[in-house]
Protein backbone atom coordinates (compact mmCIF):
# COMPACT_ATOMS: atom_id res chain seq x y z
CA UNK A 1 0.00 0.00 0.00
CA UNK A 2 1.27 3.36 -1.00
CA UNK A 3 0.68 6.78 0.60
CA UNK A 4 -1.05 8.49 -2.47
CA UNK A 5 -0.52 11.69 -0.62
CA UNK A 6 2.99 11.86 -0.87
CA UNK A 7 4.51 13.30 -3.63
CA UNK A 8 7.08 10.86 -5.03
CA UNK A 9 4.24 7.40 -3.92
CA UNK A 10 2.44 10.00 -6.52
CA UNK A 11 4.20 9.87 -9.47
CA UNK A 12 5.32 6.33 -8.84
CA UNK A 13 1.91 5.19 -8.97
CA UNK A 14 1.26 7.23 -12.14
CA UNK A 15 4.71 5.47 -13.54
CA UNK A 16 3.11 2.02 -12.84
CA UNK A 17 2.37 1.43 -16.57
CA UNK A 18 5.90 2.61 -17.60
CA UNK A 19 7.16 -0.12 -14.82
CA UNK A 20 5.34 -2.84 -15.81
CA UNK A 21 6.32 -2.56 -19.54
CA UNK A 22 9.55 -1.37 -18.83
CA UNK A 23 10.59 -5.60 -16.66
CA UNK A 24 8.52 -7.34 -18.72
CA UNK A 25 10.58 -6.18 -21.93
CA UNK A 26 13.62 -6.96 -20.17
CA UNK A 27 11.90 -9.98 -18.77
CA UNK A 28 11.70 -11.25 -22.34
CA UNK A 29 15.36 -10.63 -23.46
CA UNK A 30 17.51 -11.60 -20.09
CA UNK A 31 20.84 -11.92 -21.22
CA UNK A 32 23.69 -13.86 -19.29
CA UNK A 33 26.52 -11.88 -17.12
CA UNK A 34 28.94 -9.21 -19.03
CA UNK A 35 26.88 -9.67 -22.01
CA UNK A 36 23.92 -7.58 -21.38
CA UNK A 37 24.26 -4.98 -24.25
CA UNK A 38 20.53 -4.85 -25.72
CA UNK A 39 19.61 -4.56 -21.75
CA UNK A 40 22.10 -1.88 -21.49
CA UNK A 41 20.46 -0.04 -24.55
CA UNK A 42 16.76 -0.54 -23.52
CA UNK A 43 17.97 1.53 -20.28
CA UNK A 44 19.96 4.24 -22.14
CA UNK A 45 16.78 4.85 -24.22
CA UNK A 46 14.66 4.76 -21.39
CA UNK A 47 16.83 7.54 -19.44
CA UNK A 48 16.85 9.43 -22.72
CA UNK A 49 12.92 9.12 -23.25
CA UNK A 50 13.47 10.70 -19.24
CA UNK A 51 14.73 13.36 -19.68
CA UNK A 52 18.47 12.68 -18.01
CA UNK A 53 21.20 13.57 -20.75
CA UNK A 54 24.19 12.56 -18.69
CA UNK A 55 24.87 8.88 -19.80
CA UNK A 56 27.84 7.02 -19.60
CA UNK A 57 28.03 3.35 -21.85
CA UNK A 58 30.40 0.94 -21.17
CA UNK A 59 31.61 1.31 -18.00
CA UNK A 60 32.89 -2.34 -16.81
CA UNK A 61 31.61 -3.00 -20.26
CA UNK A 62 28.33 -3.09 -20.14
CA UNK A 63 27.72 -1.12 -16.98
CA UNK A 64 25.24 2.10 -17.69
CA UNK A 65 26.16 5.35 -15.35
CA UNK A 66 23.57 8.12 -15.36
CA UNK A 67 23.58 11.38 -13.21
CA UNK A 68 20.36 13.10 -12.12
CA UNK A 69 21.43 16.71 -11.48
CA UNK A 70 19.60 18.37 -8.63
CA UNK A 71 20.98 21.87 -6.94
CA UNK A 72 24.09 21.54 -5.09
CA UNK A 73 27.18 19.24 -4.42
CA UNK A 74 26.47 16.46 -2.81
CA UNK A 75 26.06 12.85 -4.33
CA UNK A 76 24.24 9.68 -3.44
CA UNK A 77 24.17 6.90 -5.84
CA UNK A 78 21.33 3.91 -6.64
CA UNK A 79 22.54 1.02 -8.14
CA UNK A 80 20.61 -2.10 -9.67
CA UNK A 81 22.19 -5.25 -11.65
CA UNK A 82 20.86 -6.02 -15.09
CA UNK A 83 22.04 -9.73 -15.58
CA UNK A 84 20.09 -13.32 -15.70
CA UNK A 85 20.47 -16.42 -15.20
CA UNK A 86 20.87 -19.97 -17.40
CA UNK A 87 17.84 -21.32 -16.96
CA UNK A 88 14.86 -22.37 -18.80
CA UNK A 89 11.61 -20.46 -17.38
CA UNK A 90 8.42 -22.12 -16.46
CA UNK A 91 6.45 -19.33 -15.38
CA UNK A 92 4.08 -19.60 -18.45
CA UNK A 93 3.58 -15.75 -18.51
CA UNK A 94 2.79 -13.99 -21.61
CA UNK A 95 5.83 -11.86 -21.12
CA UNK A 96 8.01 -15.26 -20.41
CA UNK A 97 11.90 -15.37 -21.76
CA UNK A 98 11.93 -15.30 -25.77
CA UNK A 99 15.93 -16.56 -25.41
CA UNK A 100 16.09 -20.58 -25.20
CA UNK A 101 17.68 -21.46 -21.26
CA UNK A 102 17.54 -17.79 -20.40
CA UNK A 103 15.65 -16.54 -17.73
CA UNK A 104 15.38 -13.41 -15.01
CA UNK A 105 14.74 -15.41 -12.37
CA UNK A 106 16.59 -13.47 -10.11
CA UNK A 107 14.96 -10.22 -10.60
CA UNK A 108 17.00 -8.40 -12.01
CA UNK A 109 14.46 -7.16 -14.66
CA UNK A 110 12.64 -6.04 -11.74
CA UNK A 111 15.62 -3.88 -10.02
CA UNK A 112 16.28 -2.24 -13.41
CA UNK A 113 12.86 -1.01 -13.51
CA UNK A 114 12.64 0.31 -10.33
CA UNK A 115 15.85 2.32 -10.73
CA UNK A 116 14.75 3.57 -14.18
CA UNK A 117 11.63 4.58 -12.38
CA UNK A 118 13.45 6.18 -9.44
CA UNK A 119 15.39 8.26 -12.17
CA UNK A 120 12.28 9.45 -13.75
CA UNK A 121 11.17 10.51 -10.11
CA UNK A 122 14.44 12.45 -9.68
CA UNK A 123 14.29 14.21 -13.05
CA UNK A 124 11.03 15.43 -12.22
CA UNK A 125 11.88 16.53 -9.39
CA UNK A 126 15.56 18.04 -9.97
CA UNK A 127 15.11 21.91 -9.43
CA UNK A 128 14.30 21.15 -5.86
CA UNK A 129 16.87 18.17 -5.55
CA UNK A 130 19.41 18.79 -3.09
CA UNK A 131 22.06 17.21 -4.70
CA UNK A 132 22.59 14.33 -7.56
CA UNK A 133 22.13 11.31 -7.76
CA UNK A 134 24.36 8.78 -9.92
CA UNK A 135 22.03 5.72 -11.31
CA UNK A 136 24.40 2.46 -11.47
CA UNK A 137 23.14 0.11 -13.81
CA UNK A 138 25.26 -2.95 -13.68
CA UNK A 139 26.56 -5.91 -15.28
CA UNK A 140 27.49 -9.23 -14.12
CA UNK A 141 26.40 -9.52 -10.54
CA UNK A 142 25.48 -13.23 -10.88
CA UNK A 143 29.48 -13.58 -12.59
CA UNK A 144 30.60 -11.79 -9.06
CA UNK A 145 32.14 -9.78 -11.77
CA UNK A 146 30.24 -6.29 -12.66
CA UNK A 147 30.75 -4.50 -9.60
CA UNK A 148 34.38 -4.57 -9.21
CA UNK A 149 34.82 -3.86 -12.95
CA UNK A 150 32.61 -0.97 -12.44
CA UNK A 151 34.29 0.46 -9.50
CA UNK A 152 37.98 -0.24 -11.53
CA UNK A 153 35.96 1.97 -14.59
CA UNK A 154 35.43 4.38 -12.13
CA UNK A 155 31.85 4.82 -11.57
CA UNK A 156 32.11 6.17 -8.34
CA UNK A 157 34.55 8.92 -9.25
CA UNK A 158 33.86 12.66 -10.85
CA UNK A 159 31.17 13.03 -8.44
CA UNK A 160 32.22 10.55 -5.89
CA UNK A 161 28.60 9.41 -3.78
CA UNK A 162 28.77 9.86 0.05
CA UNK A 163 26.31 6.84 0.00
CA UNK A 164 24.63 4.05 -2.13
CA UNK A 165 21.62 1.95 -2.10
CA UNK A 166 20.24 -0.65 -3.75
CA UNK A 167 17.34 -3.40 -3.30
CA UNK A 168 16.55 -6.96 -3.85
CA UNK A 169 13.28 -8.54 -4.67
CA UNK A 170 12.41 -11.26 -1.62
CA UNK A 171 9.86 -13.77 -2.11
CA UNK A 172 9.92 -14.34 1.59
CA UNK A 173 8.39 -10.48 2.28
CA UNK A 174 4.95 -9.79 1.06
CA UNK A 175 4.37 -8.04 -2.32
CA UNK A 176 4.76 -4.39 -1.90
CA UNK A 177 6.25 -4.51 1.83
CA UNK A 178 9.81 -3.73 2.69
CA UNK A 179 11.96 -5.82 4.55
CA UNK A 180 15.20 -4.00 6.71
CA UNK A 181 17.87 -5.85 8.35
CA UNK A 182 20.06 -4.46 10.71
CA UNK A 183 23.74 -5.37 10.15
CA UNK A 184 24.58 -8.31 8.10
CA UNK A 185 22.40 -8.77 5.06
CA UNK A 186 24.37 -11.20 3.01
CA UNK A 187 27.09 -13.35 3.35
CA UNK A 188 30.42 -13.48 2.56
CA UNK A 189 31.55 -16.08 -0.32
CA UNK A 190 34.38 -17.67 -1.33
CA UNK A 191 35.15 -20.65 -3.77
CA UNK A 192 36.81 -23.70 -2.96
CA UNK A 193 38.62 -26.00 -5.53
CA UNK A 194 40.17 -29.03 -3.98
CA UNK A 195 41.82 -31.48 -6.46
CA UNK A 196 42.19 -35.02 -4.42
CA UNK A 197 45.26 -36.74 -5.94
CA UNK A 198 45.91 -40.49 -5.69
CA UNK A 199 47.74 -43.78 -6.89
CA UNK A 200 45.85 -45.67 -9.72
CA UNK A 201 45.34 -49.34 -9.77
CA UNK A 202 43.51 -52.32 -10.36
CA UNK A 203 40.21 -52.83 -8.81
CA UNK A 204 40.72 -56.17 -7.06
CA UNK A 205 44.33 -54.30 -5.79
CA UNK A 206 43.47 -51.85 -3.89
CA UNK A 207 46.37 -51.70 -1.43
CA UNK A 208 48.52 -51.37 -4.62
CA UNK A 209 46.79 -47.82 -5.16
CA UNK A 210 45.65 -44.83 -2.61
CA UNK A 211 41.75 -44.85 -3.48
CA UNK A 212 41.13 -41.19 -4.34
CA UNK A 213 37.44 -41.27 -3.87
CA UNK A 214 37.85 -42.85 -0.38
CA UNK A 215 40.33 -39.69 0.13
CA UNK A 216 37.76 -37.32 -1.12
CA UNK A 217 35.15 -38.67 1.01
CA UNK A 218 37.29 -38.79 4.10
CA UNK A 219 38.07 -35.33 3.27
CA UNK A 220 34.36 -33.67 2.86
CA UNK A 221 33.31 -35.47 6.06
CA UNK A 222 36.48 -33.84 8.27
CA UNK A 223 35.67 -30.99 6.38
CA UNK A 224 31.50 -30.79 7.62
CA UNK A 225 32.93 -31.95 10.94
CA UNK A 226 35.22 -29.33 11.29
CA UNK A 227 32.48 -26.63 10.46
CA UNK A 228 29.92 -27.68 13.12
CA UNK A 229 32.08 -28.90 15.67
CA UNK A 230 35.25 -26.69 15.88
CA UNK A 231 33.92 -23.46 15.07
CA UNK A 232 31.52 -21.21 17.38
CA UNK A 233 28.33 -22.32 16.59
CA UNK A 234 27.05 -18.93 17.19
CA UNK A 235 28.78 -17.72 14.13
CA UNK A 236 27.17 -18.64 10.78
CA UNK A 237 28.83 -20.47 8.31
CA UNK A 238 28.55 -23.36 5.53
CA UNK A 239 30.70 -25.09 3.52
CA UNK A 240 28.98 -26.70 0.60
CA UNK A 241 31.08 -28.53 -2.13
CA UNK A 242 27.97 -28.83 -5.10
CA UNK A 243 30.20 -30.64 -7.67
CA UNK A 244 32.41 -33.51 -7.71
CA UNK A 245 33.98 -35.97 -10.66
CA UNK A 246 36.51 -38.25 -10.94
CA UNK A 247 37.51 -41.23 -12.04
CA UNK A 248 38.13 -43.09 -15.50
CA UNK A 249 36.75 -46.65 -15.27
CA UNK A 250 34.44 -48.62 -12.78
CA UNK A 251 37.68 -51.27 -12.42
CA UNK A 252 39.96 -48.58 -11.57
CA UNK A 253 40.53 -47.22 -8.63
CA UNK A 254 40.58 -43.19 -9.21
CA UNK A 255 43.91 -41.21 -9.23
CA UNK A 256 41.90 -37.81 -9.16
CA UNK A 257 39.00 -36.31 -7.56
CA UNK A 258 37.95 -32.96 -8.29
CA UNK A 259 35.67 -31.24 -5.54
CA UNK A 260 33.96 -27.46 -6.18
CA UNK A 261 32.06 -25.73 -3.56
CA UNK A 262 32.04 -22.44 -1.18
CA UNK A 263 32.76 -21.29 1.76
CA UNK A 264 30.13 -18.50 3.29
CA UNK A 265 30.02 -16.35 6.56
CA UNK A 266 30.33 -13.31 8.04
CA UNK A 267 33.21 -12.58 10.79
CA UNK A 268 36.38 -12.90 9.11
CA UNK A 269 37.73 -15.63 11.64
CA UNK A 270 35.00 -17.67 10.98
CA UNK A 271 36.10 -17.45 7.42
CA UNK A 272 40.34 -17.73 8.37
CA UNK A 273 39.67 -21.14 10.31
CA UNK A 274 37.94 -22.57 7.61
CA UNK A 275 40.53 -22.03 5.34
CA UNK A 276 43.72 -22.82 7.36
CA UNK A 277 41.85 -25.96 7.71
CA UNK A 278 41.57 -26.61 4.03
CA UNK A 279 44.60 -25.31 2.87
CA UNK A 280 46.93 -26.24 5.62
CA UNK A 281 45.23 -29.21 8.15
CA UNK A 282 43.67 -31.11 5.67
CA UNK A 283 46.46 -31.42 3.18
CA UNK A 284 48.57 -32.96 5.89
CA UNK A 285 46.23 -35.57 7.13
CA UNK A 286 45.24 -36.59 3.76
CA UNK A 287 49.09 -37.12 3.24
CA UNK A 288 49.46 -39.58 6.19
CA UNK A 289 46.44 -41.78 4.23
CA UNK A 290 48.77 -41.69 1.11
CA UNK A 291 46.95 -39.32 -1.16
CA UNK A 292 47.86 -35.40 -1.58
CA UNK A 293 45.59 -32.46 -1.71
CA UNK A 294 45.99 -29.56 -3.82
CA UNK A 295 43.61 -26.67 -3.16
CA UNK A 296 42.89 -23.18 -3.89
CA UNK A 297 40.40 -21.12 -2.42
CA UNK A 298 39.31 -17.58 -4.37
CA UNK A 299 38.39 -14.48 -2.52
CA UNK A 300 34.67 -13.68 -3.88
CA UNK A 301 32.29 -11.15 -2.63
CA UNK A 302 32.76 -9.73 1.00
CA UNK A 303 29.70 -10.06 3.50
CA UNK A 304 27.23 -7.17 3.24
CA UNK A 305 26.64 -4.93 6.29
CA UNK A 306 23.68 -2.06 6.35
CA UNK A 307 24.91 0.97 7.34
CA UNK A 308 22.99 1.92 10.49
CA UNK A 309 22.37 5.52 8.99
CA UNK A 310 21.64 4.71 5.71
CA UNK A 311 19.42 1.93 7.05
CA UNK A 312 17.56 4.50 8.55
CA UNK A 313 17.40 6.78 6.10
CA UNK A 314 15.79 3.88 3.92
CA UNK A 315 13.67 3.15 6.70
CA UNK A 316 11.83 6.98 7.38
CA UNK A 317 11.91 6.95 3.32
CA UNK A 318 9.67 3.77 3.05
CA UNK A 319 7.55 4.63 5.92
CA UNK A 320 7.26 7.96 4.36
CA UNK A 321 6.02 6.67 0.49
CA UNK A 322 4.86 3.22 1.47
CA UNK A 323 3.06 3.75 4.95
CA UNK A 324 4.64 2.03 8.29
CA UNK A 325 2.51 -0.79 7.58
CA UNK A 326 3.89 -1.63 4.72
CA UNK A 327 7.82 -1.50 6.29
CA UNK A 328 8.89 -4.27 8.05
CA UNK A 329 12.44 -5.84 10.10
CA UNK A 330 13.76 -8.99 9.02
CA UNK A 331 16.20 -10.06 11.68
CA UNK A 332 17.64 -13.02 9.56
CA UNK A 333 20.27 -12.39 6.89
CA UNK A 334 21.14 -14.19 3.90
CA UNK A 335 24.12 -16.47 3.29
CA UNK A 336 23.72 -15.84 -0.04
CA UNK A 337 26.10 -13.55 -1.43
CA UNK A 338 25.97 -9.75 -3.09
CA UNK A 339 28.60 -8.31 -4.71
CA UNK A 340 27.02 -4.40 -3.96
CA UNK A 341 29.27 -5.07 -0.81
CA UNK A 342 32.01 -4.16 -3.18
CA UNK A 343 30.80 -1.01 -3.51
CA UNK A 344 31.30 -0.84 0.38
CA UNK A 345 34.92 -2.41 0.64
CA UNK A 346 36.05 -1.08 -2.74
CA UNK A 347 34.66 2.53 -2.88
CA UNK A 348 34.30 3.10 1.36
CA UNK A 349 31.08 3.94 1.44
CA UNK A 350 28.31 3.32 3.96
CA UNK A 351 25.84 1.19 1.58
CA UNK A 352 22.42 -0.37 2.74
CA UNK A 353 20.30 -3.36 0.52
CA UNK A 354 16.67 -3.12 0.89
CA UNK A 355 14.39 -6.29 0.32
CA UNK A 356 11.50 -5.74 -1.56
CA UNK A 357 8.72 -8.23 -1.12
CA UNK A 358 7.18 -9.89 -3.94
CA UNK A 359 5.14 -12.79 -2.13
CA UNK A 360 1.80 -13.47 -3.17
CA UNK A 361 -0.06 -16.50 -2.31
CA UNK A 362 -3.45 -15.34 -4.11
CA UNK A 363 -1.48 -15.20 -7.12
CA UNK A 364 1.18 -18.15 -7.19
CA UNK A 365 4.25 -15.83 -6.48
CA UNK A 366 5.85 -18.34 -3.61
CA UNK A 367 8.59 -19.16 -5.47
CA UNK A 368 12.46 -18.90 -4.54
CA UNK A 369 14.72 -16.66 -6.39
CA UNK A 370 16.94 -18.69 -8.78
CA UNK A 371 13.83 -21.44 -9.55
CA UNK A 372 12.26 -21.71 -12.96
CA UNK A 373 8.99 -20.27 -11.79
CA UNK A 374 9.59 -17.18 -10.09
CA UNK A 375 7.18 -14.31 -10.58
CA UNK A 376 6.07 -11.53 -9.79
CA UNK A 377 3.17 -8.86 -9.61
CA UNK A 378 5.15 -5.85 -11.22
CA UNK A 379 1.91 -3.84 -10.92
CA UNK A 380 2.05 -3.64 -6.94
CA UNK A 381 6.23 -4.46 -6.87
CA UNK A 382 7.56 -1.97 -9.06
CA UNK A 383 5.97 1.56 -7.32
CA UNK A 384 7.05 0.66 -4.11
CA UNK A 385 10.16 -0.27 -5.18
CA UNK A 386 10.71 2.72 -7.81
CA UNK A 387 9.46 5.25 -4.62
CA UNK A 388 11.31 3.99 -1.96
CA UNK A 389 14.56 4.02 -3.97
CA UNK A 390 14.10 7.45 -4.66
CA UNK A 391 12.78 9.03 -1.80
CA UNK A 392 15.54 7.43 0.12
CA UNK A 393 18.00 9.61 -2.21
CA UNK A 394 15.98 12.65 -1.22
CA UNK A 395 16.21 11.93 2.48
CA UNK A 396 20.20 10.67 2.37
CA UNK A 397 20.76 14.60 0.24
CA UNK A 398 19.14 16.36 2.70
CA UNK A 399 20.60 14.86 6.17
Amino acid sequence: MSNQRHPIAQRAHELTADLVQWRRQMHMYPEPSMREHRTAAYVIERLREIGIGEIQEGVGETGVVAIVRGQGDRCVALRADMDALELKEETGAEYASRIDGMMHACGHDGHTACLLGAGAILQAMRDTLPGCVKLLFQPGEEAIAGARRMIEDGCLQDPAPEAAVALHVMPEVTAGVIGLTPGYITARCDAADIAVIGTASHAARPHEGADAISLAAQALVMIQQFVARSTDPIHRKVVTFGKIGGGTRRNIIAERVDLCGTIRSYEPETRDAIVDLIEQRLPKIIAELGGRLEVTVTEGCPALWNDEHVLACAEAAACEVLGSESVEVVPEPSMGSEDFALFAQMGELPVAMLQLGTRDESRGHIHPVHTTKFDFNDEVVLPAGAAVLANTAVKLLEE
